[in-house]
């Protein structure tokens, strides 16, 4: 019996120490918190998701603006969310297959505008609203945050970083703790690129340890899961993607940051 209550108490003791995150940032996030994010730029039909025109907008409405950043063939750090092209621009390329010069001959769902790069968003933006960044990255190799860090180390106090990859936030923890991070999470068992026992422990926030993220950033959907709700009691909670002004109104007490689209949050 000793032996079972031990064991418990071990695989009890492990989770918290898998799950637990960084708390010396907590007055820090303050300033970032109880703004609405525009998801992507507040876009419509005229000014595309991830486009200029939809970052002006949202700078125009006062709104912070989350955005998503990867790497290009030539190194250059743009903001795009899919790794294909095929939803934004009706090309089946990878955005690591192609040069910047390459992407500026693409248009962004059939308007005029174009992906834009994150150097030029963060001059547009000009320390005007917060920033929700999410690192866009692929397996183990973090030069997508290595670029995008020395992009932002002269863009200080206006943004903070999150990511989906628990290796990107690891690599901000080991090179630039001084930045805010944040651990993305869903439910991961839809999703057929992901191993069933890696968006077990994905879903369950149990590869925290490889980050200590300074906050969680939930799918509102999924935002019942035992870990995410544990964790809120403690730390900054974000809630992503709020898509109507009634799920506006109904979660907004729940989280401390909500990201937005598809309608403007009274």
């Amino acid at each position: 019996m000793i032996w079972l209550l031990m064991l418990i108490f071990f695989l009890i003791a492990l989770y918290l120490f898998a799950i637990f995150p960084r708390f010396s940032k907590k007055k820090e996030l303050l300033k970032y918190q109880y703004v609405p994010y525009a998801h992507r730029g507040l876009h419509n039909e005229e000014y595309p998701e991830n486009s200029l025109k939809a970052f002006e907008n949202a700078l125009r409405h006062g709104f912070g603006i989350e955005l998503d950043v990867q790497l290009t063939k030539d190194k250059e750090v743009v903001i795009c969310h899919d790794f294909n092209l095929k939803r934004a621009c009706g090309i089946d390329k990878e955005i690591d297959a192609c040069t910047y010069e390459e992407l500026c001959q693409y248009s962004l769902f059939n308007t005029e505008h174009t992906i834009p790069r994150l150097k030029d968003v963060l001059d547009l933006i000009d320390h005007q609203v917060p920033i929700i960044i999410e690192i866009k990255q692929k397996g183990i190799n973090c030069e997508i945050c290595k670029l995008t860090a020395d992009l932002l180390d002269t863009y200080h106090d206006s943004y903070i970083v999150e990511s989906f990859n628990p290796m990107a936030m690891h690599w901000y923890m080991k090179n630039r703790p001084q930045v805010i991070r944040g651990q993305l999470s869903s439910d991961f068992s839809k999703n057929k690129d992901v191993h069933p026992v890696m968006g077990f422990l994905f879903k369950h926030l149990c590869a925290n340890f490889l980050s200590r993220p300074d906050f969680i950033a939930y799918d509102i959907d999924e935002s019942h899961e035992f870990s995410f709700q544990l964790l809120k009691k403690w730390i900054c909670s974000v809630g992503w993607t709020c898509k109507s002004e009634k799920e506006y109104e109904k979660v907004k007490k729940d989280f401390d940051i909500i990201i937005f689209e598809g309608f403007i949050p009274k």
